[in-house]
């Protein structure tokens, strides 16, 4: 954590209120400074401009042309504070003050190479530094912080669809809905890295999460051209906010360290939880004996590094569209679809390959003008330990697109619970356009 008292590098010069307008020009000249502290003993009393010399009298008293009531600042504080004090102040020199002593003077070109080095120049957000900083500092003070973690869900998507310059588009529109949002003199927004933001609030726990659901809908608000209409969603994890009792001996930067991790897992956790969407175009059949697309077979096997996976899915219906490739099989009375693919990956890859071969094999029931696109795969696990596959897709329809999430337990075969939550994504909804389409 950078502070004032690291960017001090010499003794302060100063004057008192009984020198001469000339003398002071000479100190000024001497050191190539543009300003000086005034002290009367040990006290500061105002400070002088090169401004408040010109064209006066050079007997004149410094003392009458001082400027009084000057704001210092403490060693101890952090840059960033020192710098948005100084603007507040609209000065560019201000002393610097420890104990009623003069330390220093601080000019805002001893900060420019420092905040430089902690912006983010694509959404001009400060980095995580900036954040620990400024919530070590609350922490020191005896305050309570909040942290919140967010996510944006499916961004790779966006990158791979669309290019990197519409993600960065999109990055700079979330990263200036957030700053939008927040109060600065309760909290500190910072870019965590690729599509993730950090706030560190003073907000009690319920005041934070009701400032996370206004982030999530302004977000959800967002329409860039470039996107065709596609919706930007994010997810948002909480952390702090519920101290009883005060800390003992605490290492502070320990405690911030402990609320950001707990926000990024309260993050995931929301991901592998959520629920799917309900896509208002798509008429739902009635509860009680409605079809529905079932999973059959998944297998999964090796060759070496090499992953091969097939996935059978029924329907226990008439047919749906089918491909050149892959014609569905009737077996008494359930329509068969299947979708195979092989890749040379890890295991954790091959997860994925069978929820994309899953994927392949649900396209053959859609019926035209409807899909299903993979954007990301989640392998999370719930409090009691219980391992969880999410999959979050896009859901394209003929008037639109929408996002879905779908979640499988992990009972004792991976592979099929990949293949299960890419099912769970959109069967409910898929029953009705089956049905529809029959």
């Amino acid at each position: 954590m950078k502070l004032v008292q690291d960017l001090i590098r010499r003794s302060p010069v100063w004057v008192n209120p009984e020198h001469t307008a000339e003398s002071a020009i000479v100190l000024m000249r001497g050191h190539n400074i543009g300003a000086l502290p005034v002290l009367d003993g040990p006290n500061l009393v105002g400070m002088v401009l090169y401004s408040h010399l010109l064209g006066v009298d050079p007997q004149q008293r410094v003392g009458d042309l001082m400027m009084v009531g000057v704001p210092t600042i403490s060693p101890r504080m952090s840059v960033r504070e020192a710098a948005a004090q100084m603007t507040r102040a609209s000065l560019g020199r201000v002393p610097v003050v420890d104990g009623g002593r003069l330390v220093g003077v601080l000019t805002v070109g001893d900060l420019l190479p420092e905040l430089g080095r902690a912006t983010d120049p694509l959404t001009s957000l400060p980095w995580t530094d900036t954040l620990r900083e400024w919530a070590i500092a609350r922490l020191e003070q005896g305050l309570e912080i909040t942290v919140l973690f967010i996510d944006l869900d499916g961004f790779g998507q966006f990158n791979k669809t669309y290019g990197h310059i519409v993600g960065d588009e999109v990055l700079r529109a979330v990263s200036e809905v957030i700053v939008a949002s927040v109060d600065k003199d309760q909290e500190v927004v910072c870019r965590y890295g690729g599509d993730e933001f950090c706030i560190a609030t003073l907000r009690s726990s319920t005041a934070a999460s009701e400032l996370a659901v206004r982030i999530s809908r302004s977000v959800r608000d967002i329409t860039l051209p470039s996107l065709g209409g596609q919706v930007v969603t994010c997810t948002i994890g909480q952390s702090g906010g519920k101290r009883t009792r005060e800390r003992d001996h605490v290492h502070y930067a320990a405690t911030l360290n402990n609320l950001i991790n707990l926000a990024s897992r309260d993050c995931t956790s929301r991901k592998a939880s959520q629920t799917q969407a309900v896509v208002a175009d798509i008429p739902v059949p009635a509860q009680g004996g409605a079809p529905r697309l079932r999973l059959g077979e998944v297998e999964l096997r090796w060759e070496g590094a090499v992953a091969h996976a097939c996935v059978n899915l029924h329907w226990a219906g008439t047919p749906g569209r089918s491909t050149e490739s892959q014609e569905p099989l009737m077996i008494e009375g359930l329509t068969h679809y299947s979708a195979s693919a092989s890749a040379r990956t890890d295991s954790e890859g091959a997860l994925r390959l069978v929820a994309e071969t899953t994927v392949a094999a649900l396209r053959n029931v859609l019926p035209e003008g409807y899909d299903l696109q993979l954007s990301d795969m989640l392998l999370t696990r719930t409090a009691a330990g219980q391992g969880l596959t999410t999959v979050v897709a896009s859901w394209i329809t003929p008037t639109g697109q929408s996002r879905l999430a779908g979640t499988s337990v992990i009972a004792g075969c991976a592979h099929r619970s990949a293949a299960s939550a890419v099912l769970a994504t959109v069967n409910r909804s898929l029953s009705g356009v089956l049905v529809a389409a029959r």
